[in-house]
């Protein structure tokens, strides 16, 4: 039976070894916390914090079982594609997006009898099947992600103000951060998502690290939420390109500078989840004292 041990337990681990928060340390310090307590209770989902969050976590999962399969649907259509008989292939072309030109096989009136090979008249009669399978995946996924932006307006959210932030990433950070108030600084929700400056340099003594290195531990999906954020950012909010000129001309690479701007925007997401949660938490003890 999986069992709840407290990040408490599991920091008094790491700290009592001097290591860094990743994820690999935490499961080594998670596990030890375990042997050492084995009578710990069993495991809390998340609907035990929020009932809110966890139905947002299902059609979340939801969503992203049917994006993963499309994926592995459409790299194995583009192989099956062009092993299609040479009469069925110049009807289709050669350009475009896989996508266009599998849709493009319900509409050509083509016979599968009157393929020249019977292994390609089979290969076209269940791609044509499969288009309908397809278009059906795809609007369930459109429904989810009206489901997603309903769930999130009752939840009150302001994480899709934030510019690079929408739908699916508001949720993405609501369901794996879960209670914010678990984070007990900026730095501490950093070093969580992977995007804390991890210190190279140890020849400064008391003084500030000079040289710094990526980050690989954390948490890769929030990571690449700050991510996709922060190139949006870049490209379409003045402020963002501001801050990124002001880091090269301090003397950062690019790579650099957008480390920082994923740091900055860390601070601005965590300090954004505080403040909802706080006032979520003053409307339910309002509602039900």
């Amino acid at each position: 039976m999986p069992r709840e041990v407290p990040p408490q337990r599991s920091a008094q681990q790491r700290r009592s070894r001097r290591l860094a928060k990743t994820d690999a340390v935490d499961a080594v310090a998670t596990a030890r916390a375990l042997l050492a307590e084995p009578s710990l209770g069993p495991v809390q989902a998340l609907e035990v914090y929020d009932g809110l969050v966890a139905k947002i976590e299902a059609v979340l999962e939801h969503r992203r079982m049917l994006v993963e399969t499309r994926t592995l649907m459409l790299h194995f259509v583009q192989d099956q594609l062009a092993k299609l008989p040479a009469e069925v292939r110049d009807q289709l072309g050669s350009h475009g997006k896989v996508e266009s030109r599998w849709a493009r096989l319900a509409t050509l009136d083509i016979d599968p009898a009157a393929v020249s090979t019977t292994a390609g008249a089979y290969r076209l009669s269940w791609l044509t099947r499969l288009v309908e399978d397809d278009r059906r995946a795809a609007a369930e996924i459109r429904r989810l992600e009206r489901e997603l932006s309903r769930l999130l307006d009752e939840h009150g959210t302001t994480l899709r103000e934030e510019s690079g932030i929408g739908a699916i990433a508001a949720a993405t950070l609501i369901v794996e951060v879960g209670d914010p108030f678990r984070f007990a600084s900026e730095s501490k929700f950093a070093r969580w998502c992977g995007v804390g400056a991890v210190a190279l340099s140890t020849g400064e003594g008391a003084g500030i690290p000079v040289r710094h290195r990526l980050d690989f531990g954390g948490n890769r999906r929030i990571n690449s939420v700050l991510y996709v954020a922060s190139i949006t950012q870049q490209r379409f909010h003045p402020d963002a390109r501001i801050y990124f000129e002001r880091k090269v001309s301090e003397g950062k690479s690019r790579r650099g500078a957008r480390r920082a701007h994923k740091r900055h925007l860390a601070n601005r997401v965590i300090r954004r989840m505080w403040k909802d949660e706080a006032q979520r938490l003053e409307q339910l003890t309002a509602t039900h004292p």
